[in-house]
């Protein structure tokens, strides 16, 4: 596989730019891809996403839905159909400016990750009304209550489901000691949202709301790293960002929700059941033990030991739910 810096300079060449004059590694976060931010000869900025030969291309042996002849789709092809669709619906997500199978150059999204602007205490009620507009385009992209699925060979593949059921079945596979005693209540606790649950229009999520993946730049908010972008309840990813925030020791404020609009409905459920989620799939112990990649490993033992503190208090959410 070629180097990301022979990748990069490709790739530019094939955008048509001028060459490369510098290019910085970005580390340090915990990435699952190889980041280069390049300057062009001419001031430009764009960003390289390189994956390693380690990276799983999306489902790379499924046909491809627009294909005659029902071949695979390429993960070129995977990128510039999610591109298109993305830049169709005018979701805040920096343009794709060429790619291979291996690869994606983009634009540069200026500005400051919303993981370091919380973490030095910088955000301010103006950088939570500019992320709270970001999600209410996002979520602007509507799609018919029930519809769920995630984009695979240049489209999405949805399912009508039963989004009860669905969270009933998220506990049932939960095998935490700590929510053992509170099942009952939580299933209970489901069944009461059923209404708003199936009546719900979905949306178009970005999936991955780390806060290293949105950029709080001076005129807008940028999400970045769109790997796997789902259809579904946009309660889902909002309950997710609010966890994250909480899990950096911080709260999202009313200037968040001034922009973006009510709190969806379901968001509530979805932070107790999302947080069971977290915790029981396992991930974070694996990330946890991660040795060759400490920043994430010491990410994992955090967000674990966060999780934990906020499930002890399970009895009290289930109150405010």
């Amino acid at each position: 596989m070629a180097s990301a810096t022979d990748v990069l300079h490709h790739l530019v060449t094939e955008a048509g730019l001028p060459a490369v004059a510098s290019a910085t590694p970005l580390t340090g976060y915990g990435f699952d891809h190889e980041i280069l931010h390049a300057v062009l000869t001419d001031g430009r900025e764009v960003v390289l996403r390189h994956r390693p030969a380690s990276y799983a291309s999306p489902s790379p042996a499924a046909p491809d839905p627009s294909s005659a002849t029902g071949a695979p789709a390429s993960p070129t092809h995977i990128l510039y159909r999610r591109a298109e669709f993305l830049a169709a619906y005018d979701v805040p997500a920096p343009a794709l400016l060429a790619a291979t199978a291996e690869a994606g150059l983009y634009e540069y999204a200026p500005g400051d990750m919303l993981l370091t602007l919380i973490e030095q205490r910088r955000m301010t009620d103006q950088a939570w009304h500019s992320v709270g507009t970001a999600f209410r385009r996002l979520h602007a992209v509507h799609f018919p209550k029930r519809l769920t699925g995630a984009f695979g060979n240049g489209t999405f593949d949805l399912d009508l489901t039963d989004p009860v059921r669905t969270q009933h079945e998220l506990l049932d596979k939960a095998r935490l000691e700590l929510v053992g005693d509170h099942l009952p209540k939580l299933h209970a606790l489901i069944d009461q949202y059923a209404d708003q649950l199936r009546e719900t229009p979905t949306a178009l999520l970005h999936r991955d709301v780390y806060p290293a993946n949105l950029i709080v730049g001076p005129d807008r908010t940028m999400l970045i790293d769109w790997d796997s972008p789902q259809v579904g309840d946009p309660g889902i990813e909002i309950a997710a960002l609010e966890e994250h925030v909480y899990l950096l020791g911080a709260e999202i404020p009313p200037a968040f929700y001034t922009a973006y609009g009510h709190r969806p409905a379901t968001t509530a459920l979805h932070r107790v059941t999302g947080a069971i989620g977290w915790l029981a799939e396992g991930w974070l112990d694996d990330w946890a033990e991660d040795t060759l990649d400490p920043v994430r490993s010491s990410k994992a033992t955090s967000w674990r030991s966060g999780l934990q503190t906020y499930l002890s208090t399970l009895p009290e959410l289930l109150r405010q739910a």
